[in-house]
């Protein structure tokens, strides 16, 4: 017995000792980890359509190839569409950086003067200096900021490459892979544990899938309304609209911010109507897209929203923000499951 008791207890510190190993390398190789990541995901958000391809007699190889083939079409359909345009306002916006920064700082300075000549109290006139200049290395620092961060995402573009590759060889053994994780579950627990990831799963499944759908309406509606207004570098503003739009509650006014300074490059009056234009078209997304597309709410307060987007800013960046919310919303399903766990068998 004593024996037995003294082999579990090297099981488990073998165990943890692997699983403390496998951790710290992941850390050191992080850096090779993106295309892996975008590949599980792809996986998971393309699996429920080669199911449901397989449930119509079609062979699993052939059904992720008919999934993919759609996926090339809408992407090359918005290639051909969008991209030349694309590529035409980058290098404008290259070409045009120093005028319009030199503009842009003429028109601070020219505002800053304004509020300064007011006789304001002095403690209010502290606060408006301080945020005159925030404000001011804000404005300096945006363009510099946008390009850079544009180059960081095309510089990733062989993720998106490889990315569908890794994804194929996962969905073609997706049920072995999980039939393997749920047998090195302990029978006593398989049942709920399983049922733990059918929750997780039908919450973040559509959620995900939504808020892609929704995100990407928003920045085709935002790229037309910019034409309609003859705002320039429509196609780029409707793309970041669309990317800044998944990040829930700030990203529509995030991603609002470069288009109303590009418009009031040419006139503060197009730049008002830019405002409206994203008014209207969030409330379109409010009001119609988002409840018939993403359904219902992944059970999170605003508060818990804004601390998760917050939170996963400050830990991995841009990234962190976008995934932010499925994060939260994992760890309140498995909140929930253990809170259950222990109130059934205490």
């Amino acid at each position: 017995m004593n024996g037995d008791c003294w082999m579990r207890h090297l099981r488990s510190i073998v165990i943890g000792a692997g699983i403390l190993f496998g951790m710290f390398f992941l850390f050191l190789v992080r850096g090779v980890l993106g295309p892996f990541f975008l590949g599980g995901a792809v996986a998971y958000l393309a699996y429920p359509a080669v199911a449901a391809l397989e449930k119509r007699q079609v062979p699993r190889q052939l059904s992720i190839i008919l999934v993919y083939l759609v996926f090339a079409v809408v992407i090359g359909l918005v290639t051909y569409v969008f991209m030349p345009s694309l590529l035409a306002e980058l290098n404008q916006i290259l070409l045009k950086l120093p005028d319009q920064t030199d503009k842009i700082e003429n028109i601070t300075k020219g505002t800053v003067g304004d509020i300064k000549r007011l006789e304001l109290p002095a403690n209010l006139k502290e606060m408006v200096d301080n945020a005159i200049k925030r404000s001011e290395r804000f404005v300096q620092g945006f363009a510099g900021k946008l390009v850079d961060f544009l180059v960081e995402l095309f510089s990733k573009l062989f993720w998106f490459w490889l990315a569908p590759v890794i994804a194929y060889y996962v969905i073609l053994d997706w049920d072995e892979i999980s039939q393997n994780w749920i047998n090195k579950i302990p029978s006593a627990y398989k049942e709920h544990v399983v049922q733990l990831f059918q929750e997780i799963d039908g919450i973040l499944t559509g959620f995900v899938l939504g808020r892609l759908i929704v995100s990407g309406i928003v920045g085709v509606l935002i790229t037309l309304g910019s034409v309609v207004l003859d705002v320039q570098f429509a196609t780029l503003l409707g793309i970041l609209a669309g990317i800044f739009d998944l990040i829930p509650y700030l990203g529509p006014v995030v991603g609002a911010v470069p288009a109303v300074i590009f418009a009031f490059l040419s006139s503060p009056w197009k730049a008002l109507w830019v405002v409206a234009l994203f008014f209207v078209v969030n409330q379109l997304e409010a009001v119609v897209f988002a409840p018939r597309i993403v359904g219902g709410r992944v059970g999170l307060h605003p508060v818990v929203t804004v601390f998760a987007l917050l939170a996963g800013g400050r830990l991995w960046g841009i990234a962190g923000v976008l995934v932010a919310v499925p994060v939260a919303a994992t760890i309140r399903i498995f909140v929930v499951f253990l809170d259950r766990m222990l109130r059934t068998y205490s």
